[in-house]
């Protein structure tokens, strides 16, 4: 006969939070040091913001590893495998 008890994770109801998305960082770094007067705190938070919206100016190199990292990230994971970079 078949078991048609609940099983022991039925219970859990909660959605795990997902990760906030570059832009929701870069908003709330940008939040937080917009009373700063740590100079080179807002030129980072600056930064991040313009990074999230993809307006950063970067050279092509960058901007292609960017483009690999965003498009195939299991190729990136390799990579960085590879190099000894995930450490």
């Amino acid at each position: 006969m078949a078991d048609l008890s609940m099983p022991a994770c039925a219970g859990n109801t909660t959605i795990p939070a997902a990760e906030p998305s570059d832009l929701d960082v870069a908003i709330s770094v940008a939040q937080q040091l917009l009373y700063s007067d740590q100079l080179l705190s807002v030129r980072e938070a600056l930064r991040l913001l313009l990074r999230a919206l993809g307006a950063e100016p970067v050279n092509e190199e960058e901007a292609a590893q960017r483009f690999v990292a965003r498009h195939f990230p299991k190729v990136t994971a390799f990579l960085a495998n590879e190099r000894g970079e995930d450490q």
